[in-house]
Formats: structure tokens, sequence, C-alpha cells
């Protein structure tokens, strides 16, 4: 009778120690998905259909710069957590040293890069001609301050790691809300239309920076900014344990990719701005179940760290319950009140809210085997089945989706492009179940 009063105490215990993490977590990437969504807002609403499909063909482009960040970051977090899980607190401090070196290189060769080749980086992205002036656009004004969105969103991952969950969420939301004021700025009053979309979006992570700077650079935790040789095994190390969570996120650039093709085949601008809708929808809920396996990562990794595997599954267990029930009420709520999101971003246009509306009902019905995916890829990442995770984030985006792609629509019209995507959210569950159940005994009671 003790053990089992001890047991739900600790569950009890562990339960807020998860909320007190991944709340920060999931309103931190909520916010930071307002950079889209916000932009999809003003822009639909201001500048109308053809600039909004625009927007939403320079979508991948940021979910992959994204995916880069996170591919340092929180592979860097994994080893931080887990060196601190051991007390070897100097070694953590200089993969952060290491990590933020590296994220330097990689984010300013990725915008020079880019500007010199934009036009063609667009067509590959599925640009057809009568909106590809307006993508290039918009893809320049955002390449010139990538650095800065990457840096903002790795950093974010760096103060959870170091203990400052919160400050990460407040950088998140200043940044959010100045991407808000920007938009408003820049294409209300300005008139720079959808350059001005970008810049603001660009700009954001400037201010999120300001605010995080001055722990790093105060000494305020264990992680601060000092001179370190580069180590490359550490950089191997660190790639590798941010392999999963790269390809989570990439998952959702390729997952746009793949519909984004598939739409410029079958349907054209209308199809691009009702998948416009759609992704935004889609951006503010995955950003919860990510939230939630980005939040529990540091303490999976501290726990993986110090050998301490019953508070490892307490974790899990609970995270995949809150997600489920958040995927299962999404869905209800979306399928009820299907109009209301997308009056917000079609407004009288008649024919994009019936597309629209009947998009949402086809493509979200798997939500709540989204939010499982992504905890046991993430789960499986943190313990160190890195290989295992990545199997299951390419399945749910490549592996199973793009074969569905081709053949779906062929026997269900555009229809078949919606419903493609829950389709392999659900043939990913067992791959993922298969992947993680012979080296985990947790039995969800």
């Amino acid at each position: 009778m003790d053990s089992q009063v001890s047991i739900k105490t600790q569950s009890k215990n562990m339960f807020s120690l998860l909320l007190a993490y991944i709340i920060p977590g999931i309103a931190g990437l909520l916010f930071n998905s307002l950079y889209i969504v916000v932009d999809g807002l003003f822009v639909a609403r201001m500048l109308g259909r053809e600039p909004l499909a625009a927007v939403t063909v320079g979508v991948p482009v940021v979910e992959i710069l994204l995916a880069l960040s996170m591919l340092i970051s929180v592979g860097a977090g994994v080893l931080i957590s887990s060196k601190n899980g051991k007390g070897e607190y100097k070694e953590a401090r200089g993969i952060f040293n290491i990590s933020v070196r590296l994220l330097a290189i990689v984010s300013t060769l990725l915008a020079v890069g880019a500007l010199i080749f934009i036009r063609p980086i667009a067509k590959m992205l599925g640009a057809t001609p009568d909106i590809m002036d307006l993508v290039v656009e918009y893809m320049t004004y955002f390449f010139a301050f990538s650095p800065a969105f990457m840096f903002s969103y790795a950093m974010c991952t760096w103060l959870r790691n170091d203990s400052q969950p919160k400050l990460a969420m407040l950088a998140q939301i200043v940044g959010a809300l100045s991407n808000v004021f920007l938009d408003w700025y820049l294409m209300g009053h300005l008139k720079m239309g959808i350059g001005g979309a970008a810049l603001a979006t660009g700009l954001g992570p400037v201010f999120s920076m300001i605010i995080m700077l001055p722990h790093f650079i105060s000494k305020k935790g264990n992680l601060y900014l000092e001179k370190i040789k580069m180590n490359f095994k550490a950089v191997s190390d660190m790639l590798l344990k941010g392999i999963p969570s790269f390809t989570m996120e990439f998952a959702l650039g390729i997952t746009t990719l793949c519909v984004n093709i598939a739409i410029g085949i079958h349907m054209g601008a209308l199809g691009f701005a009702a998948f416009g809708i759609v992704g935004y929808i889609a951006l503010i809920v995955l950003s919860v179940f990510l939230g939630i396996a980005e939040g529990s990562q540091p303490l999976i990794s501290f726990y993986h760290g110090a050998n301490e595997d019953g508070n490892m599954k307490t974790i899990l267990k609970i995270s995949l319950y809150i997600s489920i029930i958040i995927g299962i009420v999404a869905y209800l709520l979306l399928f009820k009140y299907t109009e209301v999101p997308v009056n917000i971003f079609a407004d009288n246009d008649m024919e994009l809210v019936n597309a629209a509306a009947n998009a949402i009902i086809y493509y979200f019905p798997a939500l709540f085997a989204s939010g499982i995916n992504i905890l046991l890829a993430s789960y499986m990442q943190s313990t160190g089945y890195w290989k295992e995770s990545v199997v299951i984030s390419l399945c749910r985006s490549l592996i199973l989706l793009l074969p569905l792609l081709l053949v779906v629509p062929k026997f269900l019209g555009d229809n078949g492009i919606w419903i493609s995507v829950p389709i392999a959210e659900i043939l990913t569950l067992p791959i993922a179940y298969i992947l993680w159940k012979p080296k985990n005994s947790i039995i969800i009671q």
C-alpha cells in the first residue's frame, strides 16, 4: 500500500515538473509559429489570394531552416542535459560553445548561397509562373535575416537545457508580438506588400535574441560564451543526436513541399491558397505536439544520463496521454467549427472558403496519431536510438506520404491530396510501435 502511495506521489510530482517544461515549450513554439501564421493572415487580408499562395510556397523554407537549427541546437541540448545529469558541467558548457560556432558558420553559408540561387530555389519549391516573382520577393527578404531566425530558435533550446524554459518562452513571445506589429506597420502603413511580410518575419527573431543574449553573456547559468577549440568528435556526436529533431521538423517542410508539388499538378493557385490556410492550422496544432516533445527532451535526457529509467518512462506516459487528448479534441473542434479559422483568412472569397473548409475535414482526422509519432520519435532520440527516431519521422513525411500523393489523388481527385497526410500518419503508428517496443517496457495503464 505504501509503495502505491509513493508511486502516485512520484507521478504527481513528475507531472508538475513536466508541465513546468512543456508549457513554456508549447507556448514558445506556438508563438514561434505566429511568425508564419501572422504573415499569412495579414497577406490574405491585405494582399489577396495570389500573395497568400506565394507565402504558402515559401513555407517549406522556413520549416527547413528551423530543422537545420534544431539539428545543431537540439543535438547539443541532448548532450548538454546528459552531461549535466552526470555532473559534467564543464563538458556541457564546451558542447554549448561548439554548437554556437557551428551554427554561426552554417547559417551564414546558407543565407549567402540561398540569396545567390533564389530563383532556382523558388522553382524547386513548386512556384508556378504566375506567382514566381512574389515568391522570389518574399524569400529574398527572409533569407537575408535567416541567421537571426535560426539563432533565435537555437538560443531557446539552449536556455531550456540550462533550466531557463520561462525565459525562452518570454523571448519567443516578444519576437512574435514584434512580428505582428511589424506586419501591420510594413504592409499596412508603409505599403511594402509581400516583402514587408517577409521583412517582419526576419526582424522578429532579432527582438527575441535581444531578450536572451544577456543570459549567455553575463554568465547567469552554466551555459555561457567562452573561448574554445572546435572538437570535430563533439560536432559529430552533436549532429548524430540532432538528426531525429532535424527529421521531425524537416518532416513538416517535406510534407508541405510534397503537398505543394501535388497541388501544383492537380489544382493550381486556389489549391495553394487553400493549403495555406490548412497549413497554418496544422502548424499551430503540430507546434503543440513538438512543444511537448521538446519540453520533455531535457528531462528525458537528464534522467537518461542519471540512469533513472522509471522517471523517463513516467514522463513519456504522461506526455502520450496529453498528446492523444489534445489531438482528439482539436479535430472535433475543427470538424464542428470549420468555418471559424477559414473565415479569418479567406474573408469574403467564397471559392477559397469552400475549398479550405473541405480540405480541413480530410486533412486532420489523424492528429492523435501525429502526436504519438512525434513523441515516440523524440523519446527514441533522447535515449540514444536516433536511427529509429529518424525512420519514424521519415515514414510520416516522405517514405509513406510521397507514394500516397502519387496514387490516392488518381482515385479520389483533389480530396486525395488532403487525405494522404492522415493516412501516412496512421500507417506510421504500427511502425513506430514496432521500433519502440523492443527497447522499452512501458505499460500504459
